[in-house]
């Protein structure tokens, strides 16, 4: 085991409103790792992982490449893996998320079998839940949902909403069938929640809450346009430093969200309403054409390094050429100010990890906020000491991904104490 205390200093941050930073001492712990190229062939994993602890401290991790789910023990030795690439129940053909609860029962949205196929403790399968009649345009995409949470109050699950060229497609579809405009297939968009109730043998849906969405003004599409894809992709393509909708669960149920550039986490009840908002003396910087310029030259740079690796991509799809991807780059539109939240993690106990803006403004990992069950203010840790983990678990539990000069995943599960200096 290796055993890592990072003494943390207290600043003042360069912001327009300014907040004193107290002080944290983190202690972290190594219990095991496992992954990277020499790993063994259960441990050698693709390159997209999605993971969550259980309430014993097992690692449920979903291999999106290979189709699996392996769960990894507390001491790092195998448990079992469940799942394989294939079309019967039981087998995965497209499954982006996973959500698993306490007990350790797990739920695994499948665009491919337009299913969410629930499996016991034991990995086990014991519902295959069907998404909607299969007349419904792009019933699919209800399964392509890339965060998703258990829900702690009963046997559904929390899931954001589907959004850009997916939403596009499913309401362009829904129109060509002569559906009304305001039945969406797709269920809620990608700054919402909803329920996903899995007791019957197809899926029902709830609306939970729906997020503030900036305004974006000339972005709707006649038919003629609807048909070029190009300009589809174009009213989907978030602009520059664009408000995300960042969210996470309690254990009690409550939601914890951000839907705006303000330092403003909102918590709703299960059902939406709204209890309380938390706030830090933190503001969102104004969007200058210095950083206008600076953001746009950061892009063209990732790009130019992401040819040289052989990828072309600048976006949701694959462009003609590397010219019309350094186009977009530079076409891609502002909002008007940079968010101060980048990121929301709820603790196993139900503290809160709120992530912010690096020095520079298209830098995600910035500084982490810490807050106690409570909801009282802890302290800031500083950027990458340590950084914000992949998932929480029992006991301090904590997992992080790291990756070799070939993008192999390891993974690292921590035990972690936070300490008020």
């Amino acid at each position: 085991m290796r055993r890592t205390t990072y003494p943390i200093v207290a600043t003042l941050l360069a912001t327009p409103a300014f907040a004193q930073e107290r002080a944290l001492t983190v202690d972290i712990t190594e219990v095991y790792r496992v992954g990277g190229l020499n790993a063994q062939e259960w441990a050698f994993f693709g390159p997209a992982l999605q993971m969550s602890f259980d309430g014993v401290g097992n690692l449920l991790v979903l291999d999106v490449v290979n189709r699996r789910i392996v769960v990894i023990g507390p001491d790092g030795r195998l448990v079992r893996v469940v799942g394989r690439e294939g079309e019967g129940p039981g087998e995965f053909q497209m499954s982006m998320a996973i959500a698993v609860w306490r007990d350790g029962r797990f739920a695994v949205p499948d665009m491919g079998h337009s299913a969410i196929q629930v499996f016991n403790p034991d990995g086990e399968l014991a519902r295959f839940v069907r998404l909607a009649d299969e007349n419904t345009p792009l019933a699919g995409t209800l399964g392509f949902r890339e965060r998703i949470r258990a829900d702690p109050l009963g046997d559904g699950i929390i899931a954001q909403g589907v959004g850009g060229v997916m939403a596009q497609m499913a309401n362009f579809a829904n129109r060509r069938m002569g559906r009304p405009e305001d039945e969406n297939p797709a269920g809620v968009d990608d700054r919402a929640l909803e329920t996903l109730d899995l007791s019957g043998d197809v899926m029902r849906s709830t609306p939970i809450l729906q997020g503030w969405r900036a305004p974006r003004p000339g972005t709707s599409l006649s038919s003629a346009g609807e048909a070029d894809w190009s300009r589809v992709v174009a009213t989907t393509e978030p602009r520059y430093f664009e408000p995300e909708f960042h969210w996470d669960v309690l254990p009690d149920g409550t939601i914890a969200y951000s839907d705006s550039s303000a330092y403003a986490i909102k918590f709703t009840r299960p059902d939406g309403s709204l209890l309380d908002v938390l706030t830090r003396p933190l503001s969102p910087e104004a969007v200058s054409q210095r950083i206008r310029e600076r953001t746009i030259a950061s892009h063209l740079q990732q790009l130019e390094d992401r040819l040289a690796g052989g990828s072309s991509s600048a976006g949701p799809l694959p462009p003609r050429d590397p010219e019309e991807s350094r186009q977009r780059i530079r076409d891609r539109t502002f909002y008007h100010e940079v968010p101060v939240v980048r990121g929301i993690a709820v603790t196993w106990d139900g503290g809160l990890w709120i992530q912010r803006r690096g020095e520079d403004p298209w830098n995600d990992d910035g500084p982490i906020d810490v807050f106690s069950a409570d909801r009282e203010y802890l302290g800031t840790l500083a950027v990458g000491q340590p950084a914000m983990p992949a998932t929480f678990g029992p006991d301090g539990l904590v997992a992080h991904m790291e990756r070799d000069e070939l993008d192999v995943p390891t993974l690292v599960v921590s035990r972690l104490w936070v300490e008020v200096r």
